[in-house]
C-alpha cells in the first residue's frame, strides 16, 4: 500500500502516467484527482512507517518523501502547533525578531551597521589621546636627498604656506557658520538626532556674556598685539580645544548610554566640532612640518654637527595628566565623569553619570568659532608683508676715500 502511495504521488507531480496495475488509466487534473482514503484510526501506526519509507527513497533519489506529505490531509498531516504560552514560544519571539532586526538594519547599510552600545564601548575602550596625530601619519622631518630650498626663494614659498593654511582655515570656518544658520535649537534631551537640529545655540550670547570671565582660561589669540601667527602655540592651543570636545562628549555619551540608549544631538554636535578641531590641529602641523623642511640647515651645516639634519620647530603633544588639570577649570567635572565613563565602557560597576553644565558648552562652542576667526586675521595680515631679501638690508654702503690733509711744520724749524 504504502508503494502505490508512493509512486502515485510521485507520478503526480512529475505528470508521468505510472500505476499500479498493468492497464493504463487517463490523466485527471490535479484539482480534479481524489487523495487517498487512509483510516483513521490506523493513521497513528501507519503515518510514522510511511514517512520513513519515503524518506528512505527521497535519500536514494525517487524525491517522493516531500509528495507523500502532500497526499496526507492537512487536518491528519501533522499535529497542531504549540500555543503561544509554551515554553518554546518564549525563545522565539523577543531575541529572534531583535536578530532579524539586526540582520536587516546590517544588510540596509551594506554590513557597516555598528550600534550604540558597539560605539560607545569602541570610544571610550581607545588608548590612543584623541588630541594627539591630527593627521594620523608620522613625520620623521626632511630627506637627506630632498633639495633644498635657496634663501632667495624662502619668503615666496612661505607665504604660500600661510596662503594655504589661511584658506583651509576660512572654509572650515564658513562650514561651521553656515552650520549655525541651517540647523535649529532644540532644548529638549530626546529630540531627534537629526541634520536640522543643534543642541548647542551661541546666537544669543549677550545673555550669558556676563559670565564669560569665568571662560577666560580658553585658548584665545590677541590679533592687535601679535604680529605673526605663531603656529607652536596655535599647535597646543588646538590640543586643548580637542581635548575638552573630546571630555565634554565622553561624559554626555555616558549620560545617553545609562538613559537614552541612543546619541542625543548634543553628543553629535561635540562630536562634530572635535572633528573639525582635529582637522585645524592637522592643517597646522602640516604647516609646521612645510617650515621645517622650508628652513632647514644646510648638508655643511649637518656635517659638522655629525651627519645629522636639525629639526625647528618639532611638534609636541600634550600629556594627558597636564591636559587634565587644564581641563579641572569647567564647572563640570570632566576628568571624574571621564574616568566613570571608562568603567561603564568597561563593564565595570560606575557611578551614575550627569549631564555637562550647559555655560561649559557655549562657551567653549562659541570660543573655538573666535579662535578661528582671529587666525585667519592674523595669517591674512602676515601675508600681506612683502618679501625683503636680506643680501640687500644688510649690505653696508661703500666708505668714502680719506682724504690726507698735510701736517703743518712746527715754527722754528
Amino acid at each position: 500500500m504504502t508503494t502505490s502511495v508512493c509512486s502515485t504521488i510521485k507520478t503526480a507531480n512529475t505528470r508521468i502516467r505510472a500505476t499500479t496495475s498493468q492497464t493504463a488509466k487517463p490523466l485527471t487534473p490535479l484539482s480534479a484527482r481524489r487523495r487517498p482514503q487512509i483510516l483513521k484510526s490506523s493513521l497513528p501506526l501507519l503515518l510514522p512507517a510511511v514517512v520513513l519509507m519515503c524518506q528512505l527513497q527521497q535519500f536514494a533519489g525517487g524525491g517522493g518523501g516531500y509528495a507523500l506529505a502532500m497526499t496526507v490531509p492537512a487536518s491528519e498531516s501533522a499535529p497542531a502547533p504549540a500555543s503561544s504560552s509554551g515554553p518554546l514560544s518564549s525563545l522565539s519571539t523577543s531575541p529572534l525578531r531583535a536578530l532579524n532586526r539586526t540582520r536587516r538594519v546590517q544588510k540596509r547599510h551594506g554590513g557597516s551597521y555598528i550600534s550604540f552600545k558597539e560605539r560607545f564601548h569602541l570610544e571610550l575602550n581607545s588608548s590612543v589621546l584623541d588630541w594627539s596625530n591630527g593627521c594620523g601619519g608620522n613625520w620623521t622631518g626632511p630627506l637627506a636627498e630632498e633639495p633644498l630650498v635657496r634663501p632667495q626663494k624662502r619668503c615666496a614659498k612661505h607665504k604660500k604656506l600661510l596662503r594655504n593654511l589661511q584658506n583651509k582655515t576660512g572654509r572650515e570656518l564658513r562650514q561651521l557658520k553656515a552650520e549655525n544658520k541651517l540647523r535649529h535649537p532644540v532644548n529638549s534631551i530626546m529630540a531627534p538626532d537629526t541634520s536640522a537640529n543643534q543642541a548647542i545655540d551661541i546666537s544669543q550670547r549677550n545673555r550669558w556674556k556676563v559670565q564669560s570671565g569665568q571662560y577666560n582660561f580658553l585658548p584665545r589669540l590677541n590679533v592687535s598685539a601679535t604680529p605673526n601667527l605663531p603656529l607652536r602655540r596655535v599647535h597646543h592651543d588646538l590640543q586643548f580645544y580637542v581635548a575638552a570636545f573630546s571630555y565634554l562628549r565622553h561624559a554626555q555619551l555616558h549620560f545617553d548610554y545609562e538613559f537614552l540608549r541612543k546619541q542625543s544631538v548634543l553628543s553629535s554636535e561635540l562630536a562634530r566640532y572635535r572633528t573639525s578641531a582635529r582637522n585645524i590641529l592637522c592643517f597646522v602641523e602640516e604647516a609646521i612640518n612645510a617650515t621645517n623642511i622650508l628652513y632647514a640647515p644646510s648638508q655643511k651645516h649637518s656635517k659638522h654637527r655629525g651627519g645629522k639634519m636639525q629639526l625647528l620647530g618639532r611638534i609636541k603633544t600634550v600629556p594627558r595628566l597636564p591636559m587634565e588639570k587644564r581641563l579641572m577649570r569647567f564647572k563640570t567635572p570632566l576628568v571624574e565623569l571621564h574616568k566613570q565613563a571608562l568603567l561603564a565602557a568597561s563593564d565595570k560597576p560606575a557611578a551614575m553619570p550627569r549631564e555637562p553644565h550647559q555655560l561649559d558648552a557655549l562657551f567653549l562652542k562659541y570660543q573655538y568659532i573666535q579662535y578661528l576667526k582671529q587666525m585667519t586675521q592674523l595669517l591674512a595680515r602676515q601675508r600681506k608683508r612683502n618679501c625683503i631679501s636680506t643680501s640687500h638690508s644688510t649690505k653696508k654702503a661703500p666708505k668714502s676715500p680719506r682724504i690726507k690733509f698735510p701736517q703743518r711744520r712746527p715754527k722754528g724749524t
